[in-house]
């Protein structure tokens, strides 16, 4: 399983990263929201607050800003971090989410744990 999202690549409805040691998991849920769990009690570490929405994919655009769209395409959420190119998302085993351009991070999820 995968643990990043790079430029261009989009997580859609259902679909999960996973850190690389299986404790942490990043997934796009049928609700509209983004989270972060603990595998190890399923406890809900972060979110974008998008839950009852119609979000259906997450994108880590190829100029560095995280961005969740509705089914309409106007965007839902955003880590506002455009001007970033090659930047790409990591569900990293310490439980935080953070965006690196290309070693440097620029946006964190804080859920170190």
């Amino acid at each position: 399983m995968p643990d990043r999202l790079t430029p261009g690549e989009p997580l859609f409805t259902n679909a999960s990263i996973t850190s690389g040691d299986g404790r942490f998991r990043l997934i796009m849920q049928t609700d509209g929201n983004l989270v972060v769990y603990r595998n190890s009690d399923n406890r809900a570490l972060w979110a974008t607050g998008t839950a009852g929405t119609d979000v259906h994919r997450a994108v880590m655009q190829t100029d560095g800003n995280l961005v969740l769209y509705h089914v309409s395409n106007a965007p839902a959420w955003a880590s506002n971090t455009a001007g970033k190119p090659g930047s790409f998302l990591v569900m990293q085993n310490d439980g935080n989410l953070v965006i690196y351009q290309p070693i440097v991070p620029v946006w964190a999820s804080n859920t170190v744990q």
